[in-house]
């Protein structure tokens, strides 16, 4: 046996009429999360040339571009709804604090374009889409938590580990047996691995920061097609002689992903309550908190530090970052973000448009913000602490911890919470009386017969 055959098992496994009742009803406020943000992301330059260029391919039409209600080449699908659902970076997140401030994590939603597509053009039911997707997750989770040091300290995308998630999504609804998906992943896994410029300290984020899970995802697909019809890929590619844990990870032995027994990887996963990088989450939600409580406007304050975990500090707080010219650097950049918690009084997808990247009322509020690092924080993300000094000598102080935080698993967003977010994200594009016929379909969507027959609702009017 090898590790990939052990994670095929791990996929084959998932009956969703055995799954615990929070675990069923969250794998369907993750579908639901992924269409608002496909939809959020729907007339977004990411979104209009990936769409544009899905047309383009050549090929049956076999899947729907989300939105338009239009099919095209399963390719061109995956890349559309890929490109739309990241570009507000609202989609959902997982964080594991590893040591010296290491973080390991990503958006385990960046294969369910892949689960999408595939299910229209097997003709999946509701209930086999939520295996395949709970079963996703799962192997997600096995990855990740087996890991000693993140992908992105090594210098890779942590979306390199989607070519493994779809292999085993894309596995599972074409019905292929345990060989066939570990051949897979041994295929997609020696073909595909995500360079971390894409998410790099240092370095101006680009529209390609926004494909980059679905694309590696969709190679797991491409993987499956090839095994399904007896191609063999590398079993050994986690273990094995420069696989995997000894190429990627610098490790030839100590990476051995296992099954996680009886409990459910989705329970990590969180779902956003605003459209920014994930460990900037607790100190947006104290300085809106400050913002609203104490009635502040942009001239009251005089500086604002934040004390949070070294990711944030580092990643969210490099100079690239400071004064950023473009969505993809914007909801990755502390100074921005907290710049707009102060002009708005929260975050929501508005606050990208291109002229609040120089307006000089934004740039005079991102001088005035400091970034300190809080080691405390480090093991306890997204936690931090914001303390705002007034122009009249006030000292005001707000620490956010995960639990204060809506969408955090210890504090799950209700129905409603999912419902209020999916109309943010519907603004000017669908109707509230749609929102509310996608959602409702959603959570019954273990009954339907066929999982694409609640596509067509998401058709932007």
């Amino acid at each position: 046996m090898s590790v990939a055959r052990d994670l095929a098992e791990v996929a084959l496994a998932v009956d969703f009429n055995k799954l615990p009742d929070d675990i069923a009803r969250h794998s369907k406020h993750l579908l639901i999360d992924a269409f608002a943000c496909i939809v959020g992301g729907f007339n977004s330059p990411t979104g209009r040339i990936c769409r544009g260029f899905a047309h383009e391919m050549q090929g049956p039409a076999q899947a729907t571009i989300l939105g338009e209600n239009t099919r095209v080449p399963l390719r061109g699908a995956i890349l559309a709804n890929q490109g739309m659902m990241r570009f507000l970076d609202y989609n959902d997140t997982v964080a594991i604090s590893l040591v010296a401030g290491d973080v390991a994590g990503g958006h385990p939603s960046g294969s369910l374009p892949t689960a999408i597509a595939v299910s229209e053009l097997v003709g999946a039911s509701g209930k086999a889409f939520l295996e395949a997707l709970v079963a996703g997750y799962q192997v997600y989770g096995c990855m990740l938590e087996a890991l000693t040091i993140s992908l992105e300290a090594r210098g890779f995308h942590h979306g390199s580990l989607h070519p493994y998630v779809g292999a085993a999504i894309a596995g599972r609804l074409m019905g292929l047996n345990a060989e066939q998906i570990a051949n897979a992943m041994g295929i997609a896994g020696s073909l595909s691995v995500g360079l971390d410029i894409l998410d790099a300290t240092g370095e101006e984020y680009v529209m390609t920061k926004n494909i980059a899970d679905g694309v590696l995802s969709e190679m797991g697909l491409f993987a499956c097609q090839l095994a399904a019809k007896g191609f063999t890929g590398p079993e050994r590619i986690i273990e094995g002689i420069k696989g995997f844990g000894h190429t990627i990870l610098g490790n030839s032995e100590g990476y051995l992903p296992k099954s996680l027994g009886d409990r459910w990887f989705i329970s990590r996963v969180e779902i956003k309550n605003v459209p920014a990088e994930s460990t900037t989450l607790g100190h947006l939600e104290a300085t809106t908190t400050l913002v609203r409580n104490h009635d502040l406007s942009p001239d009251d304050i005089d500086k604002i530090t934040i004390r949070t975990n070294k990711r944030a500090v580092v990643h969210t707080g490099d100079l690239v970052k400071k004064y950023p010219r473009n969505k993809e650097s914007a909801d990755h950049s502390s100074y921005f973000l907290t710049a707009m918690a102060v002009l708005h009084g929260d975050i929501t997808p508005g606050i990208y448009e291109e002229s609040n990247f120089t307006d000089p009322r934004v740039r005079s509020l991102i001088d005035r913000v400091e970034l300190v690092h809080g080691p405390e924080f480090d093991a306890n993300l997204p936690a931090a602490e914001v303390r705002i000094r007034t122009r009249d000598g006030r000292e005001l102080y707000q620490r956010i911890d995960p639990k204060d935080l809506k969408g955090d698993p210890s504090n799950p967003m209700s129905d409603e919470d999912l419902r209020k977010k999916f109309l943010l994200c519907a603004k000017g594009k669908l109707p509230e009386s749609q929102v509310d016929k996608i959602i409702d379909r959603c959570l019954e969507i273990e009954h339907a017969d066929q999982f694409s027959s609640v596509l067509p609702l998401l058709t932007v009017k």
